[in-house]
């Protein structure tokens, strides 16, 4: 197993600059500076080594289903650790998307409910919403100011009509960090529940999974795992939520002498899993969320938050309008620039092997824990030529 380390002690402004992991881990970063964490992570060389075991393992039959069992269960724990959680509230599904559209049509909705949403969601936490309009429920959309929104705006917007909050930790738009236990701490005092989406925060920031009644996660980001699975976290200590879909995996006995006229659903979070999960991606992110929880989340945040606070002042110095707060506390490994060119921009830096994402009306740089200060100052250097 990987073993965390530093790499040199160089620092700027009393912040630790060097990777925490060796780029020569990760495929590709030998000629790139990749700042799109927010988007896509490459591919570390223990990921690809362990999908080729998922590969080997299907060559040995129920032997190799049982492997594909181990690692899953062992995965689940994995991600119950880094969330501070139990195994048998996670589940796993294909994407985000399906674990937010599954939780909007599971619940029991009347005509005259309402819904709260922000500005700062991406499109998966807000058209599951906008189609409950055709059951009569009102959907609530708090505007963001200066690309934050704030937890007393969202708890003026509430009232006893209000069924769920849906909320990113870390908004993928501006990359402002959300007090969401806060916003809990709030909410458990009403029957509102909170959806919050971590995909932008799992793997670089602390993140609670009983802080909230829902919690839904991208494998192929922060986590630095692959496409093919998204984590559901239920806190089934609130909410007994019974899915609007069913599955053989969903049910405990799918072979029972009354199958064919009844099912009783699994008492735990695999209710919610329809059938086999990506077993690929499993194999990887069982990898990677160990990798991540040896380095250290706490280690990984103040690297990040470190790098970050460099790069904004140094944006700031150039005159960019800098979207994400500086305040660290207030984001985590994601920095938006403000800029009609955005996608153009990162056009002109992919042609330098410089991968950022633009479009939107905007650029976005993401840090992570293989990131160090020679990457943002390649970065600063080529900002300028590309405007």
């Amino acid at each position: 197993m990987h073993k965390a380390r530093n790499h040199g002690t160089g620092k700027v402004q009393g912040y630790v600059m060097n990777a925490l992991i060796k780029k020569s881990e990760f495929i590709g970063l030998d000629n790139t500076t990749w700042l799109y964490s927010g988007a896509e992570t490459p591919s570390h060389k223990g990921s690809v080594a362990a999908v080729q075991d998922y590969l080997r393992s299907r060559s040995l039959g129920p032997i190799g289903r049982d492997r594909n069992m181990s690692v899953e269960k062992n995965c689940k724990e994995q991600l119950a650790l880094l969330m501070n959680g139990k195994a048998e509230d996670i589940a796993f599904l294909s994407n985000s998307s399906e674990g937010i559209s599954m939780i909007a049509a599971s619940l029991d909705w009347k005509s005259g409910d309402n819904v709260i949403i922000n500005t700062l969601e991406f499109p998966s936490g807000v058209l599951p919403w906008l189609k409950l309009r055709e059951k009569g429920v009102d959907i609530r959309l708090i505007e963001d100011h200066d690309g934050e929104v704030s937890v007393e705006s969202i708890l003026q917007a509430a009232d006893e009509r209000t069924r769920l909050v849906m909320t990113s930790h870390v908004s993928y738009l501006t990359g402002a960090r959300l007090n969401y236990r806060a916003l809990y701490q709030e909410l458990k005092k009403t029957n509102i529940l909170l959806l919050l989406d971590v995909t932008q925060s799992l793997g670089v920031i602390p993140v609670d999974m009983y802080e909230a009644d829902f919690v839904v996660c991208s494998s192929y980001k922060w986590l630095l795992s692959t496409h093919g699975a998204a984590v559901l976290a239920v806190n089934r200590q609130r909410i007994d939520l019974r899915p609007a879909y069913v599955g053989w995996r969903s049910v405990q006995d799918m072979f029972g002498s009354e199958r064919f006229q009844s099912f009783e659903l699994q008492q735990d979070a695999r209710r919610f899993e329809l059938g086999y999960p990506s077993y690929p991606t499993l194999y990887s992110m069982n990898f990677t969320v160990q990798l991540l929880r040896q380095v250290g989340i706490p280690r990984i945040e103040e690297h990040v938050l470190g790098l970050g606070t460099y790069l904004i002042g140094e944006l700031t110095k150039l005159g960019f309008n800098v979207m994400t707060p500086a305040e660290p506390q207030k984001r985590a490994g994601n920095i938006s620039v403000r800029h009609e060119q955005g996608e153009v921009i990162a056009e002109k830096l992919l042609k330098e092997q410089v991968y950022i994402w633009g479009g939107d009306g905007r650029f976005r740089i993401s840090l992570h824990l293989f990131n160090d200060l020679e990457d943002v100052e390649r970065l600063l250097k080529l900002l300028p030529s590309t405007l």
